[in-house]
């Protein structure tokens, strides 16, 4: 994740990065994408990819966890 931050015209604060990651946990890329959008002012292939990487993390933790409990 620290590739998009280099490209970004400003970092995230903590509580957009969460607003985020909570449009990625209830399946709404666009408005993720629309958040790093207005809060970053970077491009729409930055967005697309910090949200993509996000929603894999998201995969891979849920999977993970089904493993351990299971």
């Amino acid at each position: 994740m620290a590739q998009y931050s280099q490209d970004m015209k400003r970092e995230l604060k903590p509580e957009e990065r969460e607003q985020i990651v909570s449009a990625v946990a209830a399946g709404d890329r666009v408005k993720a994408t629309s958040i790093y959008l207005s809060a970053t002012e970077g491009n729409l292939t930055d967005a697309q990819n910090f949200v993509r990487t996000l929603t894999a993390e998201r995969i891979e933790a849920a999977q993970e966890a089904e493993k351990k409990s299971g």
